[in-house]
Parts: structure tokens; C-alpha cells; sequence
């Protein structure tokens, strides 16, 4: 049963690899030379980059219109996050080398231990469950937008895949507009790879710190009062340093996104439920583009805020297993001593940009934001008709 779970893990963590080496974004991959995967990472941040750029000039062009402007609020955040990712991967290179050479490289190693896998892989079945349904729901998303235009041309319409302005002129149907969307289909390839990559990415990491919480807590738990305890005991300190250490990686690389997902989450389902509200004579089509684009914003914010809880779920398990470990009745006053020093550790927490704790409750607080935004909205537009 093991067995068929690690080749599962392997694929789920090919899969998340895959996607950041599309992009650019995975430092130590060996087969592309540097120079290839600095030309790939500019590719990905120029593509999001430009397309960022033409939506934020169609919503600029359409200011004074709420309606329209909603519609394209929700993509130019979606292809600006996709750059911000790009961005902070590539400044933070070598912070995820230290958590692939660190925290990952002990799980894989500990993952070969058959009577450890139990532990390392309690938690596997929900982060590969988050990462297929994150990336199916993009990959869709997108799909439906690029296939636009093919739907809309039997009508005898030209129109593009995205909202967005160009600055040129051109000829609809001409060689320019083909070219277009083509680089559309470029950009939203790089906007799936990058977004489905990177937060997946930060799941990865969190769950072999998660593995390896529930090991450590294993090994708390088994320590007895001996000759050699004291090597036991610096093995699971040792370790421990290792997790505070990779948390610590973490906070630097996603803290920011943690705390721009969290705002522009609330934004995005604010401005989807105003475009599903204010929409008449909507099409079947237009209708599930709108759900599915709800749905995965809804699970991408779940997500981060569900790997934030789980890692201090899972290290206030591990401090208090300490308990189990036979200490009060062995007489020895040392190592009671250091099982109590162990246990005056405060567990750990994402905290984000040293501001946010990442946590189930931000969810709620991203739910309860997006709803205060849309009746603002809803205010706007009431008084922009008014006037």
C-alpha cells in the first residue's frame, strides 16, 4: 500500500517540478543550462508582463464603466500575480535551493526508510487532492477564455481572447491579429504553469515539513531515559533547527504572496460576483466560465491558508508528544530537565511579511472582504447612474 502511495508522491511531485521548469523557475534543475532557464524565466515575465499591461489599458479605457471594468479587474490581477511570481522566485533562487538542499532533500532521504513513510506521507492524499483540483480549475479557466474567439468566429466575429487594449492598430482576421492570439495562448500557457507551479510549489514544501513534524514527533515520543539518549535527543533537536529553519526559507519566499493572494482573492470574487449579478441575458457559456473562475479562487485562497494551519497544527502535535515520552517516573533529573526545555518551545507559525499568521481564519477573512467589496461596488455603480 506504501509502495503505490510514494509512486503517487513522485508524480504529484514531477507534476509541481514540471510546471516551475516550464517556466524557468526551479533552480536546480541540471539538463537546461543557465542560459535557458534565464531565457525562459524572461519569457514567462514578459508575457504576463505585456498582457498585464494591454488589460490594465482596457480598464483604464473603461473607467467610468463598472461593468466593464470588473471584467477585465479579475484577469489583470490573475496575469500581474503570475509576473509578482516570477519576480520573487527569481530574486529568492537561493532560498529554494537551501529548502530543496535542506527540508526536501532529508524527506526524500527519510521517504526511503519504508517504517518512516506512515508519518512522512499522513497529510500526502489532501495536498495532492488541492494541487489537481487548483490545477484543473486554470487550466480550464483559460481553456474557456483562448477558445473564445474560435467560438465567436462561426458567428463571423472577431474578437480577443482576453480583455485587453493594444496599442497599434491592425487588421481584424489579418496575419497581426492571428499573431495576437497566439501570443495570448503563449501568455495564458505561462499564467497556468506559473500560478498552478508556484502555490503548489509552497504546498510541496509544506507538506515535507509536515512529514517531518509527524516523524519528529514519532521519534519525541520514543525516547527513553539511556546511555544514549542524549545522541536521540540531539538527533531530534537537530532536526527540529532543520524545520524552524526551513519555516523561516518559507516566510521569506511566499510571505509576501501570502498576504497579495489574500488581498486580491477577496478583490477577484468580489468583481466575479458583481459581473454574475449585473450581467443580463448571460450565456450558458459566460455562466460556467464565471463559477469555475469563483471555484478556483475559492480553493486557491483555502489552500494557502489550509497549508499555513497545518503546519501549526501539526508542530503544536509534535512540542506536546514530547509528553509521551516516559520522562516524569525515569528519576533523571537531566533529562527531565531537557524534555521540559524542549517543551518551552513556542510552535511554529507562518507568519507572512511578519505582519499576517497564515491560518483557516484568513479564509473566512478573505470571504467576509470580497462581500463588503461587492456592496461597495454595488454603491458605485448605484451612484454613477444616479449621476
Amino acid at each position: 500500500m506504501m509502495e503505490y502511495e510514494v509512486k503517487k508522491y513522485e508524480k504529484y511531485k514531477n507534476n509541481i517540478k514540471f510546471l516551475l521548469i516550464g517556466s524557468g523557475l526551479w533552480p536546480d534543475y541540471q539538463k537546461h543550462p543557465k542560459n535557458l532557464k534565464n531565457f525562459l524565466s524572461i519569457c514567462s515575465a514578459v508575457s504576463s508582463g505585456c498582457t498585464t499591461y494591454g488589460i490594465i489599458a482596457f480598464c483604464i479605457s473603461n473607467i467610468s464603466n463598472i461593468n466593464i471594468l470588473t471584467r477585465g479587474l479579475g484577469l489583470m490581477i490573475s496575469f500581474a500575480s503570475a509576473c509578482l511570481k516570477v519576480c520573487i522566485l527569481a530574486l529568492r533562487k537561493n532560498d529554494l535551493l537551501s529548502l530543496n538542499k535542506g527540508i526536501s532533500a532529508h524527506f526524500e532521504k527519510d521517504l526511503q526508510i519504508p517504517k518512516f513513510r506512515p508519518y512522512l506521507l499522513a497529510h500526502f492524499s489532501e495536498f495532492s487532492k488541492f494541487f489537481y483540483i487548483f490545477d484543473y480549475s486554470v487550466a480550464l479557466n483559460l481553456t474557456m477564455l483562448m477558445l473564445t474567439p474560435m467560438l465567436m468566429l462561426r458567428h463571423g466575429k472577431y474578437v480577443r481572447a482576453l480583455p485587453q487594449l493594444i496599442p497599434f492598430n491592425y487588421e481584424l482576421g489579418g496575419a497581426v491579429h492571428w499573431s495576437i492570439y497566439v501570443f495570448e495562448i503563449l501568455s495564458a500557457y505561462y499564467c497556468w504553469s506559473i500560478t498552478v507551479g508556484v502555490d503548489s510549489v509552497f504546498g510541496l514544501y509544506a507538506m515535507h515539513m509536515v512529514g517531518e513534524l509527524r516523524l519528529l514527533s514519532a521519534r519525541f515520543e520514543s525516547l527513553i531515559s539511556s546511555k544514549n539518549y542524549r545522541k536521540d535527543l540531539k538527533e531530534c533537536i537537530d532536526r527540529h533547527i532543520l524545520i524552524i529553519d526551513s519555516q523561516h526559507l518559507m516566510q521569506r519566499i511566499f510571505g509576501f504572496l501570502a498576504i497579495w493572494l489574500a488581498v486580491t482573492c477577496a478583490v477577484v470574487m468580489c468583481a466575479i460576483i458583481f459581473q454574475a449579478t449585473g450581467i443580463q441575458n448571460m450565456t450558458v457559456y459566460r455562466a460556467i466560465y464565471l463559477i469555475c473562475y469563483c471555484f478556483l479562487k475559492l480553493v486557491q485562497a483555502y489552500t494557502y491558508a489550509w497549508f499555513g494551519n497545518i503546519i501549526a497544527v501539526e508542530s503544536e502535535i509534535c512540542l506536546n508528544s514530547i509528553y509521551n515520552a516516559h520522562w516524569p517516573e525515569t528519576g533523571d533529573l537531566r533529562f527531565m530537565n531537557d524534555i521540559l526545555i524542549i517543551q518551552s518551545q513556542n510552535p511554529l507559525r507562518f507568519i507572512a511579511s511578519g505582519c499576517v499568521i497564515v491560518r483557516l481564519d484568513m479564509f473566512s477573512k478573505i470571504l467576509h472582504a470580497s462581500i463588503s467589496y461587492f456592496f461597495l461596488l454595488r454603491t458605485l455603480d448605484g451612484n454613477v447612474q444616479d449621476s
